[in-house]
């Protein structure tokens, strides 16, 4: 996505996890103070403020998210089409991330159960319920804005942003009973929080961490991605696989990096995950 201020340098990143739900990361110099036209489209945002202060001004009402003070993220609720403007101040290194989530995503990813439960913490349109950085939201804020995030799969990206959205919700959602359901979103979040601190885990482990059994994690994480644990470890592992042809390893290289013992092997779940084969990888980084 273009710079949109003339007078900054960085980037603006924009990227679409699946229909309804996408993230941008601002990283910007900004040498001139300038106001940016907004239009806010219907939907909630998770913004978070990670060096700066931003400014959004809608209508009557004034947002300042600022990584200096205590209010550094908050969910921001937009009910109706509304026309505002961004102000930037000059600042150096200017880091902000925002997670758009639309109705439409809203009603199909959270439970009838949980949607009232989450309006209930809003104080209605325009009016952002704060909330603080958790060392583990933290340490995902890292990842997500890391450069290196954008080199993995689709399905790492989405699971790194639906467990940075699930712990976001679980600080502002009101302290109310628990149901059921409510416990498999937790364990689903816990599942893949786990998965992102040490890929090896084994699914005996990863019930044990989460005082659950096998069984159940293997169901709660299908649900949630719509494949098994060990067809997501064998994506990780090609994608391994994938990333040490493009740094320059050899196909056999790549194979044993993957977990590969026989070429043939690699190279045939190399072409059903990519749809190529390991060698035109390593010829088009040749070529290049």
């Amino acid at each position: 996505m273009q710079n949109p201020l003339p007078d900054s340098r960085g980037e603006v990143v924009m990227q679409h996890l699946r229909t309804g739900l996408s993230l941008k990361y601002e990283a910007l110099d900004i040498a001139a103070a300038s106001n940016l036209s907004v239009f806010f489209q219907p939907g909630l945002r998770l913004v978070f403020a990670l060096n700066g202060t931003t400014r959004i001004r809608i209508g009557q009402q004034s947002l300042v998210f600022s990584s200096h003070g205590a209010q550094k993220a908050a969910l921001l609720p937009v009910t109706e089409n509304a026309l505002g403007y961004k102000r930037f101040e000059v600042q150096q290194d200017k880091r902000e991330l925002v997670v758009f989530m639309t109705p439409k995503w809203l009603r199909e990813s959270l439970s009838e159960d949980d949607l009232p439960h989450l309006e209930a913490s809003l104080e209605g349109h325009l009016q952002p319920c704060y909330f603080t950085l958790t060392p583990l939201i933290y340490k995902l804020l890292l990842r997500i804005t890391d450069d290196r995030y954008r080199q993995l799969s689709p399905l790492q990206q989405e699971s790194l942003c639906l467990t940075l959205i699930h712990e976001s919700l679980q600080l502002i959602r009101p302290r109310q009973r628990r149901g059921g359901h409510e416990r498999l979103l937790q364990l689903a979040g816990r599942i893949d929080a786990l998965l992102q601190a040490d890929t090896q885990l084994s699914i005996k482990d990863i019930a044990a961490h989460c005082n659950s059994n096998p069984a159940t994690v293997q169901r709660v994480f299908r649900q949630r991605h719509g494949i098994s644990l060990g067809e997501f470890r064998r994506q990780q592992q090609l994608d391994m696989g994938y990333n040490a042809l493009l740094s320059g390893a050899t196909v056999s290289q790549a194979a044993e990096v993957a977990g590969y013992r026989h070429l043939q092997s690699f190279s045939d779940a190399f072409r059903h995950h990519f749809g190529c084969l390991p060698r035109d990888i390593k010829a088009s980084c040749t070529r290049n």
